[in-house]
This record gives structure tokens, C-alpha cells and sequence, in this order.
């Protein structure tokens, strides 16, 4: 059975990445920056209409436009386009502004049909049907126990409903690629994706090419964060443009207008809750009813109950359809969303109990989860309170006077981020001493290359600046796409066995030529040793290789990654309850993540996680026009997003726990961004005294609550 190195050198320390000073110096090329010669531009006409039939297309004007070289109609007469932003017909031209001129210049008769774009218009009697069966659909109820009967047993109750907008994916790279036909059957693509070998794969499908012949190029890539597998609409238009053109390379990259409409949503998300607990603070029932919208595509669900033991519970869930664009995975799908219902509905328990939020969830976690999480999350709960500074926590709506209300509050989360098997990595070793490892995964910003590089690296006892880690290209061995947390614990493995084989077929070749065993063999601090003493530098040995270079691969294995973990995080806000402006103060987040393979790099992912969480708890949020059917924000001045002055001080913490070698490498990517909001509205409602129940914690939504609890209250 393999095991990590008990005492190594350079996993689990602080390493710069090995793509960082060209990412900050701007010499990194993302596939948006790359420009072929004779390139071509492409753009997409979209429907400004919600729902609609069109009736003609006319392409004839396009075509005549100077510096026009192809026209491709996507949705022909006759057909329907469903929502702001669906694709009609795409051009490619020698400039981009020809190509925007001609997209305007196709001429498209429209009939406009009744549409429906939030889940009020979608759910109301007598709308308009906008999918087949219906605009709503019933998933199978879930129930565990007895949960009517349980809760008749509950001491104390709370009723509420609480929701979540849809947010949409800003890519600070928009979606797209630049496709070249180098021959009628070989067709190169740099995209910008999340899975090399997935884009390739649709590619060869759509124009029946093997596979083989098709090579998609992401050396690095401006986010992802769930949206980015396929080469969707857009990069099939522009192969087929390119196709058109006499395989001249077409760059089609949405705009910031369309990266909103058409580039994936997370969706929203609604519960009704009724939740139960004896006097002592334990749950008997949980009682919900949720629905959410992910636009055309469904998918909507969440987990629910979430983290907490639940002896008895019922939940029904309804998914609702709208003339919007569809779901796409976004940064550990359904679990914020389950997160944020669940840790505001024990809070409010928590208080209307008259016990402390944080001992009623350490009462309430599960004894029978499969990895066991409830000691780790005792663990990292301490830890986040000490740091945060619980213990000066007042009670809810206790926070003297004056007009800025300060508050605390907490939740945790919970996340899989295992290894996937069928994975590859080369290890090559020259005879001039250089080392290269490759596979066909790619960097979203995760640290991927520089992670082959640590482990490769270690064994090899060189320094990771040695390690030419070579990935993003989909003919190299199959390798992971970047996603669910799972490309490190499933890279890492086979970089770790390829790099063991290497060193082990590199000894088997030098030992006879010393007078030695392969045994006696070994490297550190780029020399090669026998039986621990140091014999020649690591380029010496090399060259006995002659002109043959020893290349190997490596397989996943399983015993060196797991899967499941806990994290928790605190939220100390201040709130001006007559602005309703919320600022975050401080957030600590705990994460538990297995064996760090770069300490540095692990540190960055919570941080981006956190500042994710952050804008979906304060400001993220898409609106959409009931009347017009369109989205009123498509932009980057009303989608509101953190500036600088928004982020606080985060303080990060691993836990590691003294087994996390045994458990092996699990993701960081996503968990971390799970609690981030539903800690914050906690630590509003901390602060004002009242639940706010509507993320994001924007000024509207927070004088909302203080004005219901007004009028509740009969003030004027």
C-alpha cells in the first residue's frame, strides 16, 4: 500500500506558485490573449426578447458587410429562442466591430409569446406554460421518521421562510475559445475550460473527427468555478466559422452582457421551515417545503436537512421553471443554499430557546457520519471562537444604542473533494537532467502545475523549480477536469507513483554502473547518495543515461486521497440600521482538507472561497424585469460585486489533525465558500434583532426586516 513520505521536505510548506510572477507581470497568455495569425472575430446575435418564435431570419445584409467572411444561423425560422441572451446566428469578421456591425445587420422577425422570469410570475395561477407539463415540477418527497408526531414533542418551535437569489457566473475571463482548422480533419482550440479533454471530446463528436485530431490548448485560465466543461454553443460556432472561413482561426469570447445572460447561474433557492427541539437544545423535526428556479434547465435542488442530526424529517421540494438561462454548477452546487436555510432556522431556534447558537449546533451534530466530521468540527468551533472573540458575543438585538449595530455569527459546512481514478501522469527524466511531468488536466487558478511540481519534486529531491510541470494540452495522458475539489487529490496520486517509478527505473539503470543495489540508492538536495553518502549531482547521474531518457506513468491510487470534510466560519459585522449598509469587520474560517500538499497555495483557495461566499452573502444578485422579460443588470455597475474596500480581515486556519497524512489529499476549492453567507446574515440578524431573511444582506433587504419588525411592533 502506498503512503505519503512521513517526513518530507517540501509538502505541506509554503510554496509560490510556479506560474505567479507571470500571471502578475501579465507575460501569462490565457486563451482569451491569443491571436493566430489571420484571425478572425466572432460575435453572437442574441434575443432581446424572453420568449419568442422567430418567424425569419434574413443573413443577406450581414454577408455583404465589408470584412465579413462568414455568417452561421443558429436558430433558424421557425424555432424558439427562450429567454434574454439565447443564440441566433453568430458572424465572423477581420475586425471586431465588423463582426458587431454585421450581427446587427441580420435582420430577425419576431413573434413574441408570453414569458414568465421569476418564480412569483412562474408559480402564479393562469400563467403562461413555458415548458412542457408545466411550470412546476414536484420532486418525490423525502421523509425520515415521523416527523408530524415529533414534533407535537418539541418544547419550542420556530416557522420561517428564507431565500436566496439566482446569481450568475462573472468570469473575469468570459466564456469562449479561438478554434483553427489546420487541415479538414485537425482542428486546434485554445479555450478557456475547465476540462481540456471534455471541450476536445465535443469537438471531434460535433464534426466527426477522431479524437486524436482535435487539440485544445489552456496553459492558464481566467475562473471557472463550475461553468466552463464543454465548448458550448459558442465554441462550436466558432469552429464551425472557422470551418466557413477556410480555416482561418475565429476568437469567439462573449461579452460581459452575454457571460451574464447565457453563462450559467447558480440557482435560487426558498424554504419554508419548521423546526422543533426540546428545552435542552436537542432537534426532534425539521418540516420543510423549498423551491428554486435554474432557469429553463431545472436543477435547482439542494441538501436539505443540512450538516445537523435530524431523528425526523420531511422535506418536499418543487423545481420552477422560467424563461431564463439555465443552471450550471457554481462553486459546490446546492450547498451554500442549504447551508444558509438551515444555519439561519438554528439560529433562530437557538434563540428563541435562550441558548447560545454555538453549543446548540455541538449538540446537535451527527454520530453516524461516514467520514466521522463531529470531531473535527468540536475541534475547529473552538478554534473559530477563540479567534473570532465568541465569548464577548451579545445576545440578539442586545447591542446598545446609536445607529451602528454590531453583531457575530457563525455556521458550518461540509464538502466531498474526493480523488476520481482513471487518471494519468508522465514522468520523464533526460539525460541532461531536466524533468518533466505532464497529464491533461489544466491550472483554473487552483495551483494545479505547481502542485505536480512539489510532488515530483519530493521524491526526486530536487527543488520544485526543477520540475518542468507541463499540463492544459488534451493529447497529453488523460488527466482531470477542474472540478467538485476533486483535480489536486486526483492529480496528485499518479504524480506521486510516476514519480516514484521514474526514480525507481532511474536507480535500477545507475545501480550496476556503482557497484550498488537500487536499495542502496537515494536522492536529496539534487545528489545522488549511496548508502547515504553523497556519490554525484543529480545532472552527473542523468547523463549515465546515455541518449535514452527513462518516461514513465503514473496511476491514481486511491489509498493516497480520501474524501469529506468540515469547516466552520465566524462573521463579526457592524450594521447602520438607517442606511442598512452592512460592513464586515472580520471573518475567520476553519477548514479541515487532509494532507496539504502547498500550504501557500491551500491558504489562497480559502480566501478566494471566503471572498466568494462574501459577495453572495452582501451583494450578488441577478434581477430580472417582469414586465420586459429581460435582466435589468447585465453589467458589471449593477451586479454588484466586492471591491477592494469590501473585504475585511480573514483570518484562516487548517485543521490538521495528527492523521491527515493517513487521509491523504481531499480538495479545498469549494468548501470554503459554502458557509461564508449564511455566517454573515447570522451575524446581521445578531447585530439589528431581527431575522433578515432574504439574502443578500443588501440595504434594501436589511430596512425591509427592521421595517417589518417595526410595524409588528406598531411603531410609525
Amino acid at each position: 500500500m502506498a503512503s505519503w513520505p512521513e517526513n518530507p521536505r517540501l509538502i505541506n510548506t509554503r510554496i509560490p506558485r510556479l506560474d505567479g510572477m507571470a500571471k502578475a507581470s501579465g507575460k501569462a497568455k490565457y486563451p482569451s490573449d491569443i491571436h493566430p495569425q489571420g484571425m478572425l472575430f466572432g460575435t453572437i446575435l442574441y434575443s432581446p426578447y424572453a420568449n419568442a418564435t422567430i418567424v425569419s431570419i434574413d443573413t443577406s445584409a450581414a454577408e455583404k458587410l465589408p470584412g465579413v467572411k462568414a455568417v452561421h444561423v443558429i436558430t433558424g425560422a421557425g424555432k424558439k429562442v427562450q429567454y434574454h441572451g439565447d443564440d441566433i446566428a453568430a458572424v465572423a469578421a477581420e475586425t471586431e466591430e465588423q463582426a458587431r456591425d454585421a450581427a446587427r445587420a441580420i435582420k430577425v422577425e419576431y413573434e413574441i409569446l408570453p414569458h414568465v422570469v421569476t418564480e412569483a410570475q412562474s408559480m402564479a395561477p393562469g400563467a403562461p406554460e413555458i415548458v412542457k407539463g408545466g411550470n412546476t415540477r414536484k420532486a418525490r418527497a423525502i421523509t425520515r421518521g415521523k416527523p408530524d408526531e415529533a414534533m407535537k414533542t418539541a418544547d419550542v418551535t420556530i416557522e420561517a421562510t428564507y431565500s436566496l437569489p439566482v446569481i450568475t457566473h462573472v468570469c473575469l475571463e468570459t466564456h469562449g475559445l479561438t478554434a483553427k482548422w489546420e487541415s479538414e480533419d485537425k482542428l486546434v482550440a485554445w479555450a478557456s475550460t475547465q476540462s481540456v479533454r471534455t471541450v476536445a471530446g465535443e469537438l471531434a463528436g460535433k464534426f466527426n473527427v477522431p479524437t486524436s485530431n482535435v487539440t485544445v490548448l489552456t496553459e492558464v485560465m481566467g475562473g471557472g468555478f463550475g461553468s466552463k466543461f464543454g465548448a458550448d454553443v459558442w465554441g462550436l460556432v466558432a469552429a464551425e466559422l472557422s470551418q466557413k472561413a477556410g480555416g482561418r482561426p475565429v476568437r469567439m469570447f462573449l461579452d460581459r452582457i452575454q457571460e451574464h445572460l447565457a453563462a450559467g447561474n447558480r440557482p435560487s433557492a426558498s424554504g419554508h421551515v419548521v423546526l422543533g427541539a426540546t428545552k435542552d437544545g436537542k432537534i426532534v423535526s425539521l418540516i420543510a417545503e423549498t423551491y428554486g428556479t435554474g432557469g429553463l434547465g431545472g436543477g435547482s435542488q439542494f441538501p436539505f436537512p443540512y450538516i445537523y442530526e435530524v431523528p425526523n424529517s420531511s422535506r418536499a421540494h418543487t423545481e420552477v421553471f422560467v424563461n431564463a438561462g439555465k443552471v450550471r454548477a457554481m462553486r459546490a452546487p446546492g450547498h451554500p443554499q442549504g447551508c444558509s436555510i438551515m444555519e439561519a432556522a438554528m439560529d433562530d431556534l437557538a434563540d428563541k430557546l435562550g441558548i447560545d447558537p454555538l453549543e446548540f449546533r455541538l449538540k446537535n451534530l451527527p454520530d453516524d457520519q461516514k467520514p466521522d466530521l463531529k470531531p473535527v468540527y468540536e475541534a475547529e468551533v473552538k478554534m473559530g471562537a477563540d479567534l473570532i472573540g465568541w465569548s464577548n458575543r451579545k445576545p440578539r438585538g442586545t447591542n446598545g444604542k446609536g445607529p451602528i449595530k454590531r453583531g457575530l455569527g457563525m455556521a458550518l459546512h461540509t464538502w466531498g473533494g474526493r480523488g476520481v481514478a482513471g487518471n494519468q501522469v508522465s514522468c520523464t527524466i533526460s539525460p541532461d537532467g531536466s524533468v518533466e511531468v505532464k497529464s491533461a488536466t489544466q491550472d483554473i487558478g487552483t495551483g494545479a502545475r505547481t502542485v505536480l511540481a512539489i510532488i515530483a519534486a519530493e521524491v526526486l529531491g530536487l527543488e520544485v523549480t526543477d520540475i518542468h510541470s507541463n499540463i492544459g494540452n488534451s493529447t497529453f495522458p488523460p488527466g482531470q477536469g477542474s472540478g467538485g475539489s476533486t483535480t489536486t487529490p486526483s492529480m496528485s496520486p499518479p504524480t506521486y507513483q510516476a514519480a516514484i517509478k521514474a526514480r525507481d527505473a532511474l536507480f535500477a539503470k545507475l545501480a550496476p554502473t556503482l557497484g550498488a543495489t537500487p536499495e542502496d540508492l537515494s536522492l536529496a538536495g539534487g545528489k545522488l547518495l549511496v548508502k547515504g553518502e553523497v556519490k554525484m549531482t543529480w545532472k552527473d547521474a542523468c547523463r549515465k543515461l546515455g541518449m535514452m531518457p527513462i518516461s514513465v506513468i503514473g496511476e491514481f491510487d486511491q489509498t493516497l486521497a480520501s474524501q469529506g470534510v468540515g469547516g466552520c466560519q465566524f462573521a463579526d459585522v457592524s450594521v447602520d440600521i438607517e442606511t442598512g449598509v452592512v460592513r464586515i469587520n472580520k471573518i475567520v474560517a476553519i477548514q479541515d482538507t487532509g494532507l496539504v500538499i502547498d500550504k501557500q497555495t491551500w491558504e489562497s483557495q480559502v480566501y478566494g472561497g471566503v471572498i466568494g461566499g462574501l459577495n453572495y452573502g452582501l451583494f450578488e444578485e441577478r434581477v430580472m424585469d417582469p414586465t420586459t422579460g429581460v435582466m435589468l443588470n447585465p453589467d458589471m455597475e449593477m451586479y454588484k460585486i466586492a471591491g477592494a474596500s469590501d473585504i475585511p480581515e480573514i483570518i484562516v486556519r487548517c485543521y490538521e489533525p495528527d492523521d491527515q497524512k493517513k487521509r491523504g489529499v481531499i480538495g479545498v476549492g469549494e468548501p470554503p465558500t459554502v458557509s461564508t453567507a449564511a455566517a454573515i446574515a447570522n451575524a446581521v440578524t445578531n447585530a439589528i434583532g431581527v431575522r433578515v431573511a432574504e439574502w443578500p444582506m443588501s440595504p434594501r433587504n436589511v430596512l425591509n426586516a427592521l421595517a417589518m419588525k417595526s410595524s409588528k411592533n406598531g411603531e410609525a
